[in-house]
């Protein structure tokens, strides 16, 4: 693969609007000391108020542990698109609510690919196959960073993806089959976080488990609840009456979502209590939380499980309504309070949140 396909990829997984920078003085503005990755999640694990256990979910996912850190950026999801845009404000610490390469396992290349058993790299190694040359970026229409809202402008169209990003691999057999050559979007992604020397850490699971959830104050502090709020856990809002559709409406606005809201249920039906299932739920959260509320304000859910009961509600009758706005949507208002919060625990350097905005589209 030569040089010039290399630099189409990388424009076009760099290219985009310069973030606003953070401001860089440490010794004006954050003092002189410096702190690693590690000890950013050191204090995390000290400090988020619930027992750390041995998950294997937040864990450091590519990059040195031991980096000297410039700058921290939290996000619902490390797209290469808020990678660019943390290297362009200066950071090179992303803390992300979801997975940066696709699964669970967050594995640096496919399972069964290149890269020995599991397909990764180890933890603390950055995967890339070295830096590519360097690219400048793009203008794009993306916004650097939305108001904890996951706010996203439309986006250009698609350019045509090459073939390949990297030389082509020699021959490896494998129980007597051949290495399937590596592909282009993990290569690119590892090549990109290499050159620029970025850790990436996945904070969930125990995020999650904070109380009040994190994610629900977010979404009504996004949406303007929190002076409505029932109880103490943030899950639920008595909010002045409006309609399922005002609703969702009101939804896609603050939240700046493009094509991930979906709503079950009578447009016209009143709404005055609404429930939050913030992240992934199951159906039992559903059905546990639809009679005392008028509609539920979901994440993601399973659409042959909740979506389909909700459906079966309004087909009975009942007014009650359901809308999903979708995990990376949903979780972004989350990781904007993550940023509020790191910066009480790591005042040595500049902490911000970056959207990664919605990634669907609707055709109008």
């Amino acid at each position: 693969m030569t040089h010039v396909s290399r630099r189409k990829f990388v424009a076009l997984t760099v290219g985009g609007a310069a973030a606003a920078p953070f401001m860089l003085s440490r010794t004006s503005a954050h003092g002189t000391a410096t702190v690693t990755a590690q000890d950013v999640v050191d204090r995390v694990k000290k400090s988020i108020g619930v027992e750390w256990t041995g998950d294997d979910v937040d864990t450091f996912k590519i990059g040195d542990p031991s980096t000297v850190v410039t700058g921290v950026v939290t996000t619902s999801m490390a797209t290469l698109d808020v990678l660019q845009k943390a290297v362009q404000a200066g950071a090179n610490l992303v803390i992300t609510a979801a997975p940066t390469f696709y699964t669970r396992a967050d594995l640096s290349t496919p399972a069964g690919r290149s890269g020995g058993p599991g397909g990764g790299a180890g933890r603390g190694q950055v995967a890339g196959r070295g830096a590519p040359p360097s690219a400048t970026p793009g203008p794009s229409p993306a916004s650097a960073s939305g108001p904890g809202t996951g706010a996203s402008a439309p986006m250009p169209p698609a350019p045509a993806m090459p073939q390949s990003v990297v030389p082509p691999p020699q021959p490896v057999a494998v129980d007597g089959r051949p290495t399937p050559p590596p592909d282009p979007v993990y290569a690119g992604k590892n090549d990109y976080i290499a050159k620029h020397k970025l850790v990436v850490f996945r904070l969930t699971y125990h995020w999650n488990q904070r109380k009040p959830d994190p994610r629900a104050q977010g979404l009504a502090a996004a949406m303007g609840w929190t002076r409505y709020a029932v109880g103490d856990d943030a899950l639920q809002y008595e909010v002045p009456a409006l309609t399922l559709e005002a609703l969702a409406a009101q939804l896609n606005k603050n939240l700046g979502t493009r094509g991930g809201l979906r709503a079950i249920g009578n447009r016209a039906m009143t709404v005055r209590r609404i429930g939050l299932l913030p992240g992934y739920t199951m159906i039992r959260a559903a059905i546990a939380m639809l009679p005392g509320v008028d509609a539920i304000v979901a994440g993601e859910v399973q659409e042959w499980e909740s979506a389909t009961y909700a459906q079966d509600v309004a087909f009975a009758g009942l007014e009650k309504g359901f809308i999903s706005i979708g995990r990376v949507v949903n979780e972004a208002p989350g990781m904007q309070v993550c940023a509020d919060w790191l910066k009480t625990i790591v005042p040595e350097v500049p902490i911000r949140f970056i959207s990664a905005g919605d990634p669907y589209w609707r055709p109008v």
